[in-house]
């Protein structure tokens, strides 16, 4: 388990760097030995305009409320993507994750 929880960590921490170096994305909840789970918004675009075109790229994640639909009102958030990660995960998950990003973000800017 204790092997797990390092990957799983490494690749958060992967994650989060690659993420945070596209231009106008803001990650959502930063709290310090949080699990795999990375949820972000990219300027005004909308997260269902994101979450569909990456359904389209087969890059799977959620989008929405994620249970958290209150909170999400008090602080003026439509909602966001969030990509979910695991011990079946790699950083090349990762990289196609960003890379399908990206091409949304052309889509969409």
């Amino acid at each position: 388990m204790t092997a797990i929880e390092q990957y799983e960590s490494e690749l958060l921490d992967y994650a989060t760097d690659r993420l945070l170096s596209v231009d106008g994305l803001r990650i959502i909840g930063t709290a310090p030995r949080k699990s795999g789970v990375i949820s972000f918004l990219v300027d005004e675009i909308h997260p269902y305009d994101i979450g569909v075109i990456l359904d389209k790229l087969g890059v799977a994640v959620r989008t929405g409320h994620h249970c958290t639909q209150p909170v999400m009102d008090k602080f003026g958030i439509p909602g966001t993507v969030r990509a979910s990660l695991g011990i079946y995960n790699t950083k090349e998950d990762i990289d196609i994750l960003l890379a399908s990003i990206e091409r949304a973000l052309g889509m969409l800017r």
